[in-house]
């Protein structure tokens, strides 16, 4: 009996000791640069080992990765990848080949071969990557997703780090990643495409991934309306002459594994799958709602995309093609994020005269068919199809790896060809 109760009493002070460093973390948390610093973990990274200058390294053909620099409108810069389509590089190899220089980055993508490649052709089409928290451009699952959209034919790919990853520069206050300076960052870049390269946004995909997805949200938002009350109001903003043109709306957005905002999100999310940081306090309210207030990024996504839906169903020439992926098995972020950020976007969509919805789901037991083997299928549009939302929960894939997987590819083919492929077989 005396060895028993020193096991309970070892047990005891074993969950003390985890409770105390746990509360430390949150009290810690309150603090905005620590807070910033946990949230973006921009400081996580393999730099130290992986030379990202070098693409090869990544399973790239020699010259298929153009490293260059983009600056933003605040003065940063940031390191930037443009990956070359396989049938492109395959067409003009020996070209690229030989203009490829090892190690070498280009102050800015315009005049590079690979630049000239995509201006060249007439139905070039583009997908801009915004990636996760933590690690860099080419940090573990990303290059595999890159190489999956290389696959699609004309479709090339740009992504940048964002300030403060990876080789990116971080020299404007408060010398952390921001909600701002962020978004600054994608604005940038899609401004630089659109004004300096040329390329329309009708031909353009915006693809987002985690914390991505909130960065892509906000990103749409500005372009189609730059005064929308749902943004920070200390953006800084691109030349006057990025925005000279009509709007008609990307080609399509793809976001996976989005989440509503963040103080909802951290009431569920785990660390790798596995710590919880808030979770621990859904039995305390009123703890929660005042450490959920200490949050400084709160990153609206359900606002920005509700409002971004609003002003394209009000705007006859703005199009917009949405889809929602999350994978049923993500232990990061739940699917359920997804349907909740879903619903009221649909709603919104089912008040205009003539919208239709369309709604699938397995059974726990997998006898139902459900379009495109998904776990559940979600879709609503216009009566001329012009405003699509799609929700698609796949089984598989993880909250990484799935960005990936052949179904982020097909979701980014659909928004380019604007149809949607017949149900076919789902075979367990």
């Amino acid at each position: 009996m005396p060895a028993l109760q020193r096991i309970f009493v070892k047990a005891y002070w074993s969950l003390a000791g985890v409770g105390i460093a746990w509360a430390t973390f949150v009290l810690l948390l309150i603090n905005p640069t620590i807070q910033r610093h946990a949230l973006y973990s921009h400081k996580l990274n393999t730099n130290f080992w992986h030379n990202v200058s070098t693409p090869e390294a990544f399973g790239f053909a020699k010259g298929q990765v153009q490293p260059f620099w983009l600056d933003t409108a605040d003065g940063e810069k940031l390191f930037c990848w443009h990956v070359l389509p396989l049938d492109v590089y395959l067409q003009n190899e020996y070209e690229l080949v030989k203009a490829a220089t090892t190690g070498e980055v280009f102050e800015e993508l315009k005049g590079t071969v690979g630049e000239k490649l995509m201006r060249r052709d007439g139905d070039s089409r583009v997908v801009v990557n915004f990636h996760g928290n933590a690690g860099h451009i080419a940090q573990g699952w990303r290059p595999s997703t890159y190489r999956s959209i290389s696959g699609i034919p004309n479709t090339h790919l740009l992504t940048c780090d964002y300030r403060g990853y990876g080789q990116s520069t971080l020299k404007n206050a408060p010398h952390t990643p921001t909600e701002t300076g962020l978004i600054t960052d994608a604005i940038s870049l899609l401004s630089y495409i659109q004004s300096d390269l040329k390329h329309p946004s009708t031909r353009t995909v915006l693809l987002g991934q985690s914390l991505g997805t909130a960065v892509t949200a906000a990103t749409a938002l500005y372009f189609a309306d730059p005064t929308s009350s749902d943004l920070p109001t200390d953006i800084v903003h691109p030349k006057p002459h990025a925005q000279s043109k009509k709007f008609e709306g990307f080609a399509g957005i793809v976001l996976v594994a989005p989440f509503r905002d963040l103080p909802s999100l951290l009431k569920t999310y785990k660390i790798a799958g596995f710590f919880p940081i808030l979770r621990p306090l859904l039995g305390y309210p009123r703890i929660l709602d005042w450490v959920s207030t200490k949050i400084v990024d709160t990153w609206p996504t359900q606002f920005r995309l509700q409002a971004l839906l609003s002003h394209s169903l009000v705007t006859p020439h703005q199009s917009l093609h949405m889809t929602l992926l999350h994978a049923r098995n993500d232990g990061d972020i739940s699917f359920r994020e997804s349907e909740a950020l879903f619903e009221p976007l649909q709603s919104l969509m089912l008040a205009e005269e003539g919208a239709s919805a369309t709604e699938e789901r397995r059974s726990i037991h997998g006898g139902e068919r459900v379009r495109r083997g998904a776990f559940a299928y979600k879709k609503v549009e216009d009566a001329r199809g012009e405003r699509v939302v799609e929700l698609e929960v796949v089984r598989f894939g993880g909250h990484n790896e799935v960005v990936g997987w052949t179904q982020v590819s097909l979701a980014i083919r659909r928004a380019f060809e604007r149809k949607s492929l017949r149900p076919g077989l789902d075979v367990e």
